[in-house]
């Protein structure tokens, strides 16, 4: 079916490419590998939009009391998708994100689901084409269709998102009526260690009761815990733009009072952001001022040159990996023993290096017809 909702694997690539397909540019994922006290240790708590837990789903009764998220002034969304909830998890997280600029697609989303309760909220989810669209976006193709048998059993993931709302951090599941308050945030501190506190207790509980239940006492614990932050590719870029826009004004300011000085950056002045020193405001300064505003902005640019070499690598290997995730991979699994098949056909009677000369020669002559091809258009 055309409605249907494909799964989606678990991962930073897949999770920061599917915000930018709905068309939100600002954010990414970032896996947490320890729920140690340095787990968010690198990371600014206000640049924390969210958490996202992924963990083995069983059905069991939950004691904490659920709130009313329209009285609380928190978007909350009911799960009516199958296969969604990694994606609605990441909009409860987004939607009450603040200060975060999530696109065109959910600014109009939002507005249009302000006043429908959750289940229809959840309902508004399904029926969204550019959400549903870009969920889909990571279906594996298949020249094939497989079939799974209905009575066929596996295990069951679920992920749930916690917010900070209003100094208080709450949980978010699409499965339960509404969100769950979890803790206030004292002054001065990271939210998320908070949540991730909770998300202790909870895996701690988890290993005790699979131990308890497990025939020889070996439990079997998946979890995987991502951080949604600010694009820090974007940031760094931001900055470094910045600098390299207040290092040219005082390269001129130094010009102006006959220093020589040599112009490392070609940026035009007009684009400056607007925060930065005027001429103006630097020719107010001393000389020696000036330098230091320099070497301050070759420092910093120096310092976030390898930020931005390390994201852009980080971003290439996650649209690599992106790519075979929706590719066809069945026809390449079926030519493949067929091309060995037939090479070793060839060999047993001692004629494939006499074919692999011959598909060499059809090769070059195909190349060197497109590039005569392409010289003469």
């Amino acid at each position: 079916m055309a409605d249907e909702w494909c799964t989606i694997e678990s991962d930073p690539g897949v999770f920061t490419q599917l915000c930018e397909e709905i068309g939100v540019k600002g954010v990414q994922f970032e896996e947490i590998y320890s729920l140690g006290p340095e787990a968010f240790a690198d990371l600014e708590a206000e640049k924390i939009y969210g958490l996202i837990f992924l963990f083995k789903w069983q059905r069991e009764a939950d004691p904490r009391p659920t709130l009313d998220a329209s009285e609380l002034g928190i978007f909350f969304a009911q799960q009516v998708i199958h296969n969604a909830c990694a994606t609605q998890a990441i909009l409860s997280a987004l939607l009450n994100a603040e200060k975060l600029d999530v696109g065109p697609n959910l600014t109009s989303f939002k507005e249009f689901t302000v006043g429908l309760d959750p289940q229809m909220k959840g309902l508004a989810i399904s029926n969204s084409e550019p959400i549903r669209k870009a969920h889909n976006s990571f279906r594996q193709q298949s020249s094939f269709e497989i079939v799974h048998d209905k009575d066929e059993k596996g295990d069951a993931f679920h992920f749930v998102c916690y917010i900070c709302h209003e100094g208080k951090v709450y949980e978010l599941d699409g499965l339960k009526a509404g969100p769950v308050f979890i803790a206030d945030v004292p002054a001065g501190t990271n939210w998320a260690d908070k949540a991730r506190e909770e998300l202790q207790r909870r895996i701690e509980a988890y290993t005790q009761k699979a131990t308890e239940a497990a025939a020889e006492g070996a439990a079997e614990l998946r979890f995987n815990l991502m951080a949604i932050v600010a694009n820090r590719l974007h940031e760094a870029e931001q900055e470094i733009a910045r600098a390299r826009f207040l290092r040219h004004r005082a390269h001129i300011s130094l010009v102006s009072r006959d220093e020589e000085v040599e112009l490392l950056d070609e940026v035009d002045d007009d684009d400056a952001p607007a925060d930065i020193p005027s001429f103006e405001d630097l020719l107010e300064k001393e000389i020696p001022a000036i330098k230091t505003i320099v070497e301050d902005c070759t420092k910093k640019i120096s310092e976030l040159t390898p930020i931005v070499e390390a994201e852009q690598k980080k971003r290439q290997k996650w649209m690599k990996e992106n790519s075979l995730r929706q590719a066809d991979l069945v026809p390449l699994a079926y030519l493949v023993p067929l091309a060995l098949c037939a090479m070793r056909h060839l060999a047993r009677k001692g004629q494939l290096v006499a074919a692999l000369e011959k598909g060499k020669e059809v090769h070059q002559k195909r190349v060197a017809e497109k590039q005569a091809a392409s010289a003469s258009a």
